[in-house]
């Protein structure tokens, strides 16, 4: 193992830039300034940037610097950075081949010309893209001693946290230990256990929202190269390795899980909202309701009981879109409390069915329940269970024409419970199906009676069932319609 663990960089947070163009200098030190989260130290020249290390050198984590400065030329002021561990940044006034060969032969960072605004903003998004990666950990595995150490030099001149290893077995034995990478390079061809193995086992811990995984190899083939990033990889590199490939690629997929944790951070706040919301108007709306019933018991007319009777509906249903929010909110943090206790199936299912009974008489539908003879008992909460038994049943009768049949079954094999509710009502698309679980789903199947559907119910009844160690799943019904079947693991009464 060549390295463990890695430090990284302190998290400094001035940026020197060594530039004899006074004005251009300041345009560049205004447009950093301008992200808020800087110091910047200016050197116009090489014996004054030689100073400002001796001052500032444990301030300073990246350094943007001219090639050519008038009392040092030929990348003086790279290399004087290289020396002292710093990343550079190097600005140029022209290009060519032969230019960028020597500036990257100085170890620098990356290079950009001096043009315009265009190139200042470049800077700044390489800045705060190596400000961002000193809290990235990156994790290289590979059995070739050169390449590791070639990787390693050149994603730490990225200001990445980097930890080398020369086999997969070590790799896992990390992550074992409590290693948290967000990004791992995997050499395909390896001695041991190969990039396709350890690729295999990330995956089955690890989602392309949590790691990336980057695979790397000289010798690989087309579709070696096609399998793995089917089978979970981010991306490819092919040796012998380009720098500024291997470094876009590397950034952009940082960028990406930087991304997703923004993601999830926001979506964490807009469930708080959510939360919050509900909770603040479930008060006056408690108020609303109290104050309807007791006027019931107060007046009579037919008028009068009839406005009555439709606030107070109104407001029901209010009540019951809040507790949807407050589930969708509480279930997609995993915040929910079960009360889990001995439960027959048998009773909750026979209460669910009488409880839809009324919405099936409503449209002349034909309910069905079939129990089995013995009970079957779940430790379960009742409550959640009846939910998801009175949306399965609620939905058939939704989508089922008036005058369709939907049947319940409930059967056991004393290991697992199964919940079947069948209906005749044409069934979901096979091209839609994996959308049905999905918060918010939309699908070409409608209401038959233009009854509204949330897009929840069956997202939140799948979470419901997680928490019980159950499943739910869809399958056509033949021909006719769909089968919605939930499963519980039984319990001994």
């Amino acid at each position: 193992m060549d390295a463990i663990g890695s430090l990284g960089f302190l998290m400094k947070n001035t940026v020197l830039i060594v530039e004899d163009s006074k004005a251009f200098a300041l345009s560049v030190e205004a447009a950093l300034r301008e992200e808020g989260c800087y110091q910047v130290v200016v050197a116009l020249d090489y014996s004054e940037a030689r100073r400002v290390l001796d001052r500032h050198m444990d301030e300073i984590f990246v350094a943007i610097t001219d090639l050519n400065l008038p009392d040092a030329d030929d990348g003086a002021a790279p290399k004087l950075m290289a020396e002292h561990g710093i990343p550079c940044i190097a600005f140029t006034g022209n290009f060519s081949p032969n230019l960028r060969e020597m500036v990257l032969s100085l170890g620098v960072s990356d290079y950009v010309l001096k043009n315009g605004q265009q190139d200042i903003r470049y800077v700044v998004d390489v800045v705060n893209r190596m400000s961002a990666n000193r809290n990235m950990e990156i994790l290289v595995v590979d059995d070739a001693p050169s390449s590791r150490d070639f990787m390693n030099a050149l994603l730490r001149k990225q200001c990445f946290n980097v930890t080398a290893v020369e086999s997969a077995e070590k790799a896992l034995d990390l992550l074992d230990q409590g290693y948290q990478f967000k990004i791992i390079l995997v050499d395909l061809i390896m001695n041991g256990m190969d990039g396709f193995e350890l690729l295999a086992s990330l995956r089955s811990r690890f989602d392309m929202s949590q790691m990336s995984i980057i695979g790397v190899s000289g010798k690989a083939s087309s579709d070696q190269i096609a399998q793995f990033m089917k089978h979970g990889g981010n991306d490819f590199l092919l040796k012998p390795f380009q720098q500024e490939q291997v470094c876009s690629r590397v950034n952009a997929n940082a960028q990406l899980l930087d991304q997703f944790s923004e993601l999830n951070a926001l979506n964490h706040q807009k469930n708080e909202l959510l939360g919050m919301a509900a909770h603040d108007i479930r008060g006056p709306l408690g108020v609303v309701l109290s104050a309807s019933g007791m006027l019931k018991r107060e007046i009579s007319g037919a008028h009068a009981e009839m406005l009555l009777s439709l606030i107070s509906e109104a407001a029901d249903t209010m009540e019951q879109l809040l507790d949807r929010l407050l589930d969708v909110s509480a279930i997609e943090n995993a915040n929910i409390s079960i009360s889990l206790e001995m439960h027959n199936l048998c009773n909750l299912l026979d209460k669910a069915v009488a409880d839809a009974q009324l919405l099936a008489n409503d449209k002349q539908q034909s309910l069905n329940l079939e129990l089995p003879v013995e009970a079957v008992w779940v430790n379960a909460d009742k409550l959640r269970i009846e939910e998801v038994a009175h949306n399965l049943i609620s939905n058939a009768i939704k989508y089922s024409a008036p005058g369709g049949k939907i049947d319940v079954r409930l059967s056991s094999n004393h290991k697992k419970a199964r919940i079947e509710v069948l209906d005749e009502a044409g069934g979901v698309p096979k091209q839609e199906q994996h959308l049905l679980f999905e918060p918010f789903c939309n699908i070409s199947t409608k209401p038959t009676a233009g009854e509204r559907s949330t897009g929840l119910g069956l997202s939140i009844c799948q979470r419901i069932m997680k928490l019980h160690q159950g499943e739910i799943k869809y399958r056509l019904n033949g021909q006719v319609g769909s089968i919605f079947e939930a499963v519980l693991p039984c319990v001994s009464e």
